[in-house]
Parts: structure tokens; sequence; C-alpha cells
């Protein structure tokens, strides 16, 4: 006589696994070997930011001047949603940052351990950008746009 539990247990588990046969499908050797170098659609990443609020923990959040400049490239098997590197560079700090673009959205982190970064931009070039540092702990966010670079 079967275990009553085995079946749905069996099921359960196919159900669960049948994705990791699904992640060659589609491009296959290919998609798994590119790199931003030589994927098929690239998209190059120029953008002005400028944050016209701070957060710094623990504090009333005030105005604030920081504008970095990113630029980097993005790269996949199409426009949907690319691998993208990036680098952002002020007069206070130079960090690369990787993520995702989809479209003309972005989502990107990066930094040492010691300060992690955290980057999204909308479509519509709204801006976030988080710093989280691990000596004290703290954080400092700002709010702001970004926009092609000229």
């Amino acid at each position: 006589m079967t275990n009553p539990t085995t079946l749905p247990g069996l099921a359960a588990l196919l159900l669960i696994a049948a994705p990791l046969a699904a992640q060659d499908a589609g491009h296959g050797e290919a998609a798994r070997n590119l790199s931003l170098d030589d994927a098929p659609v690239r998209a190059e990443i120029a953008l002005d930011c400028s944050f016209d609020t701070e957060c710094v923990e623990g504090e009333p959040c005030a105005d604030s001047g920081f504008a970095p400049h990113l630029t980097g490239m993005a790269g996949g098997m199409d426009e949907s949603a690319m691998v993208a590197r990036v680098l952002l560079s002020s007069e206070a700090t130079e960090v690369e940052l990787l993520g995702v673009r989809d479209g003309g959205a972005m989502s990107l982190s990066g930094g040492s351990f010691e300060e992690r970064h955290l980057m999204t931009v909308g479509v519509d070039g709204t801006a976030r950008y988080t710093v989280h540092m691990s000596e004290g702990p703290m954080m400092i966010s700002y709010l702001g746009q970004c926009e092609a670079a000229q």
C-alpha cells in the first residue's frame, strides 16, 4: 500500500523543479555566455542627476545640491530587461553600480561592505539614491531626478 502523502509530495516537488528545466529554454548556450560587450542589444547610459532633498538618518530632511553623473552600458537579449553596469561619479564619490534596466527604468546597487549604494530611476526620471554605511550604522537618502546627459 502506498503512503497517501507520497503522491502529493511528489507532485509538489515536480512543480517546484519545473522552472529549473525551463531556465535553458529560449536563447540556449549563446545567452549563457553573453557579456555586456557582446550582447545583441546594447544601450549606452549617460544621465545627469539632481537630488534636491537629502535625508540623513536621525535628522530632518534638508535641501541638497548633490548632482552625480551616471555613465555606463546596458545589454541583453532584448530591450525588455538588460543587465546594467554604471559608474556613479560626483565630487564626493565614485562607485560602480550593477543592476537591471527595463525600458527607461533602472534598479542599481553596488559599493563596498562598509558602504552599500542603492539607486532606482523611474521611467519618468524620478530617482532615489540611498547609501548605507556599516560604521554607525548610518543611512543617507536622496530624492531627485535624472535626465539624459547633455
